[in-house]
């Protein structure tokens, strides 16, 4: 039993080290990834302190693409992976011997080992893109920020249930995967509970992508993908793709406050731009958008010919970027900089930093359940009609009575409704 897990003190530099040793990586090349960097910030908000390390698990997804790629492979690939818990709370291997063993010692037990779980990563035994499936505790909501679409996952750690909700996060396989199928993987996480259907595996959703508009070469590796080819993944699980052209920071943070609200993720995809110093197109990238910040303490986003919508208040984004890490923070900033509105990124620059890549979002690809029919733009263009009306009744009778009127748009549900008019007539 004692083989089988580790306890470490977490520091960056520790889970450096481990992630190293279990991926058989170098620990300079782990070092270097975006990923280090991130989730030093990352655990450093969420002020963890001990690591366990699971040292055998069985991961599903892995299984599916080392049987699809890795297990026809020169090298022996194991098709085991680690699973590394993180806690914000210092313990040490022997008390949690002592747990795993009941004797529930003053320090750490199972009841409070719960309080202090921050959830977990499975490490791939591949090289470089060795981060699996992730699920990890969102940052403090802080009254502005939600995250409508987390889920509860359980890790069953020796007999012990440890839930944590969060929506699940995975690198990019460069070779059975794309930054596009990464991120469907993570929205399906979300429509999967919501919608009730099956979640495919990364292989199984490039498989799906790829067979009715092939490249010309090989299906794997696999470098990216079309919209098509994400709107075919879609229709695979039995949705409907609803995309939409972003335009500016209005329809960006309109349209995405509609739907997430009501749990339904979805991908953004963005053009991603160096400018340190001539600007730079790095190329297209895919995102699957899992929450915002609303801060009413900043000046919100308006526009003359628009009307004030709630959304208006959102001043970030967080996504699952697979070149990043989970619930990545992009804020709508613009500086000027592009000719369009565009937001920053933790991407790293040409100098190494990570505050000169902009992202210029492009699309929106929504998977809807086929009964969901009526678009955002159709009850948008009411409202606006409503808030002309308003307006110009202001401007004929002289007054401000409808002068601060603030249109809260979003998707919901029949049973939503009932149980919001049966609580304001029961009050």
């Amino acid at each position: 039993m004692t083989r089988s897990f580790e306890v470490h003190k977490y520091s960056i530099d520790n889970l450096c080290r481990l992630l190293s040793r279990k991926s058989n990586s170098e620990e300079y090349a782990i070092s270097q990834k975006p990923h280090l960097q991130y989730f030093e910030s990352y655990f450093g908000a969420l002020e963890a302190k001990t690591i366990l390390v699971e040292n055998t698990y069985i991961d599903k997804d892995y299984l599916e693409d080392y049987s699809a790629y890795y297990v026809r492979s020169f090298h022996d690939y194991s098709r085991k992976c680690f699973r590394f818990h993180f806690f914000n709370k210092r313990f040490t291997k022997k008390s949690f011997l002592k747990i795993l063993e009941r004797l529930n010692p003053d320090t750490v037990n199972i009841a409070n080992l719960q309080c202090f779980y921050l959830g977990f990563i499975v490490v791939k035994p591949i090289p470089q893109t060795i981060i699996g499936r992730t699920c990890l505790k969102t940052y403090p909501p802080l009254d502005r920020r939600h995250f409508p679409i987390i889920r509860k996952y359980t890790a069953n750690l020796f007999g012990i249930n440890l839930d944590i909700d969060s929506i699940a996060y995975q690198e990019q396989d460069s070779i059975v995967a794309a930054c596009a199928t990464s991120a469907l993987w993570s929205v399906f996480q979300g429509t999967g509970l919501l919608f009730q259907h099956g979640i495919p595996s990364p292989v199984e959703i490039t498989k799906t992508a790829i067979q009715h508009l092939p490249f010309e070469t090989r299906y794997f590796p696999n470098k990216g993908l079309f919209p098509e080819q994400m709107a075919a993944a879609i229709r695979k699980i039995g949705l409907e793709p609803y995309l939409v052209k972003i335009e500016d920071y209005f329809v960006l943070t309109s349209t995405i406050y509609a739907y997430l609200k009501q749990g339904i993720p979805h991908i953004l995809g963005i053009k991603l731009y160096d400018i340190t110093g001539n600007i730079e197109y790095l190329g297209r990238h895919a995102v699957a958008v899992t929450g915002y910040s609303l801060d009413r303490s900043k000046n919100p986003i308006t526009n003359s010919q628009y009307p004030k919508l709630t959304s208006t208040w959102i001043d970030k984004l967080y996504v699952h970027d697979d070149q990043i890490g989970p619930f990545a923070r992009m804020e709508l900033d613009n500086d000027g900089t592009l000719n369009s509105d565009s937001l920053s990124t933790s991407w790293r620059d040409k100098a190494g930093g990570n505050t000169k890549v902009r992202a210029e979002p492009e699309i929106l690809l929504f998977p809807l359940y086929h009964k969901i029919r009526i678009p955002f733009h159709l009850i948008y263009s009411i409202v606006l009609h409503l808030d002309q009306l308003t307006k110009s009744i202001n401007n004929y009778l002289k007054v401000n009575t409808f002068s601060d009127i603030e249109w809260d748009i979003y998707l919901t549900t029949v049973e939503q409704e009932k149980n919001t008019f049966c609580y304001l007539a029961l009050n």
